[in-house]
């Protein structure tokens, strides 16, 4: 029988593509059924791939950014089926982490290949909200409040760093209480970090190397400056209370989310990823 793949296309993601080309291009080689859902509203992704999997589908494929993947993975929580990410937005930070191809035919190919291994990937927890990449406080979360859907769409990945020169002008120093699992931990810095994935956007390019999304921890970094050298501070635990002085703004997975304080927490492998094959 022939494997389905559903696919979730986004058409707001990114910049366009001619996705449909492709999709019907590889997938009708490896001999692959599909179909796709187009979202119009925010929650029309996870509906659309719970209802995927209600109808039997083998693999939920999402074509977006990373808020898309987020709402995709939301939908695949739980069940047997896993996800493949196709990447089209602005950053595609998960598709970086997990090594794969920013080529959008390369990317197909790893979903149509009945070959390709799955990542069991970290789900993390925000009080009640899910999130797969980072938390991030003061300056990362200003940074991603400037980069506006006009710029990005302008500018694609390059918004966010036009946006941080906007972000660091408004941004001071903050004095962080965290609780890790059992430990109490004072500091200040210009922004908080609660990351899952380590990188930023730049394959090979991590604040620190050894945080994975498999790896059943969270990763606490403060980012601070020092006679004006950037200090980078790094600790790991599976449950995480944030409090800040001055209370700072939030942002979670590229979405904005109040201010401090913040709880989090994790589930380990909870979500299965197709990556590609070794070498």
């Amino acid at each position: 029988m022939k494997r389905k793949v559903h696919v979730i296309i986004n058409p707001a993601s990114g910049r366009p593509k001619p996705i449909l080309h492709i999709i019907n291009s590889v997938f009708n080689k490896a001999e692959v059924d599909w179909d796709i859902s187009l979202t119009k509203a925010s929650g029309d992704a996870e509906r659309f791939t719970k209802q995927a999997i209600a109808d039997g589908v083998d693999i939920v494929a999402a074509y977006g950014g990373d808020g898309t993947v987020m709402e995709v993975a939301q939908g695949v929580l739980g069940s047997p089926v896993p996800m493949a990410i196709l990447p089209g937005g602005s950053a595609n930070l998960m598709s970086v982490e997990l090594g794969i191809p920013k080529d959008l035919e390369k990317a197909a190919e790893v979903a149509a290949d009945p070959e390709s291994p799955t990542c069991q990937v970290d789900v993390c927890l925000l009080g009640e909200k899910n999130f797969l990449l980072r938390v991030g406080m003061g300056f990362t979360a200003r940074k991603v409040e400037d980069a506006d859907r006009d710029l990005k769409n302008r500018f694609g990945v390059l918004a966010y760093s036009i946006a941080s020169v906007k972000a660091l002008k408004d941004s001071k120093s903050a004095h962080y209480r965290l609780k890790l699992d059992d430990k109490l931990i004072e500091a200040d810095g210009v922004t908080c970090l609660i990351d899952n994935a380590g990188n930023m956007g730049i394959q090979g390019f991590k604040p620190a190397k050894d945080i994975r999304v498999d790896d059943g921890l969270l990763d606490v970094l403060i980012v601070g400056l020092k006679r004006g050298k950037r200090v980078i501070q790094h600790w790991q635990a599976r449950q995480i209370l944030i409090e800040a002085d001055p209370p700072q703004p939030v942002q979670v997975d590229g979405e904005m989310a109040g201010d401090t304080p913040v709880r989090a927490g994790i589930m380990p492998g909870a979500l299965k990823v197709l990556i590609p094959k070794p070498g």
